[in-house]
């Protein structure tokens, strides 16, 4: 199996699409906040991970534990890193202070994107919102939220205001035949007939997750019966997705 690089599903076109469109937003009229949301195995936070890495955007990751002062020191160390800066340098202080600095840096900055995965985390943290709705509102930085299919919702729940703010929702879908063929063809090293593709839609219910365990096990198949070309007529039904 190839690495399973940024496929254009419909659904990255979308994200793209929405970053595009913050980066090109009439600065002094709009805010750059956009949310990505959907449920689990859609491939969210992967189109999260990579877009960054390959466009040089600032990635943080949420996690359970964190609190609104591991979140500000790892900010900052993200955002030092990114422009330059020496990576030992300590973050030190109140977590006002250690914000604050990163707000400074940011600030009169224009092209920059830091992507927040995980956002969900950071729901019932109303200092961690509050702080990232200063640097959407205190700097021209473009905010991209990933979170999970409710995630919408408890935006709005935890601040009218902060959800009035997004300019962009991006709905990540379970995927379609299209984009299921579309994958096949550039991850698989099987080639997989179009029945084939009509299964894994079936079995996969468009989880891209799923779908590539399901080509893994197809590719060990493949393998273990000496072909290049993968149809129902090869199909273990048991040891697929």
């Amino acid at each position: 199996m190839k690495e399973l690089s940024l496929v254009k599903t419909n659904n990255v076109i979308e994200a793209e699409k929405m970053i595009t469109y913050l980066l090109n937003r009439p600065l002094t009229e709009m805010v750059g906040l956009g949310l990505i949301y959907g449920q689990p195995g859609l491939g969210k936070s992967r189109f999260a991970r990579q877009t960054a890495i390959r466009n040089d955007y600032i990635y943080l990751r949420l996690e359970s534990t964190m609190t609104a002062k591991s979140f500000s020191i790892q900010l900052l160390q993200l955002v030092q890193r990114h422009f330059g800066y020496p990576s030992f340098m300590p973050a030190r202080g109140a977590a006002n202070d250690i914000f604050r600095k990163t707000v400074d840096l940011l600030k009169n900055q224009t092209n920059i994107v830091l992507v927040i995965d995980e956002i969900d985390y950071a729901f019932k943290s109303k200092k961690m919102l509050g702080a990232i709705r200063d640097i959407v509102d205190e700097t021209l930085t473009v905010v991209i939220l990933v979170g999970m299919t409710d995630a919408r919702e408890k935006l709005l729940q935890a601040d009218m205001h902060y959800f009035d703010r997004c300019n962009f929702f991006c709905e990540f879908k379970e995927l379609n035949t299209d984009d299921i063929k579309l994958v096949c063809d550039e991850v698989s090293s099987v080639k997989v007939k179009p029945e084939i593709i009509r299964f894994l839609q079936s079995k996969t219910r468009g989880n891209i997750r799923k779908l590539v365990k399901s080509l893994y096990s197809i590719e060990n198949m493949a393998t273990n019966l000496n072909i290049t070309e993968f149809g129902l007529e090869h199909l273990d039904k048991t040891t697929v997705a």
